[in-house]
């Protein structure tokens, strides 16, 4: 996985997000009704609910619950990968300045000694 380049060349920093922008992101797709805006409303939503759409109401949740958390490890793998990835460019950046300083100084040094 690459790292994208801002137009200087110097790796751009993976975006940081809150615990509650990725959880709301995975549960979008999974179960609306479990992101964190929808959940207060679950109470007044369901309070005529009979016993039994309670309880098929909580195993759908919890199989929500359990494809959110195969969804959050392969999250976290990427983001992984998203600051090795940006760590490994900077060095990459970093050494490669060092290298064009180091042969600029060079060059002054050569010439200076051809210079009469």
């Amino acid at each position: 996985m690459s790292n994208p380049q801002s137009s200087a060349g110097v790796p751009v920093v993976p975006v940081a997000q809150s615990g509650a922008e990725i959880y709301n992101k995975i549960m979008q797709e999974i179960e609306p009704e479990l992101t964190t805006d929808q959940i207060p409303l679950a109470k007044e939503k369901y309070k005529d609910e009979t016993p039994e759409q309670k309880k098929a109401r909580g195993e759908r949740y919890a199989k929500a619950m359990e494809e959110y958390e195969r969804r959050y490890a392969r999250h976290m793998q990427e983001q992984e990968a998203q600051v090795r990835s940006f760590k490994l460019g900077a060095i990459h950046f970093v050494e490669d300045k060092a290298s064009q300083n180091d042969q600029q100084k060079m060059r002054s040094i050569e010439s200076s000694f051809s210079t009469p």
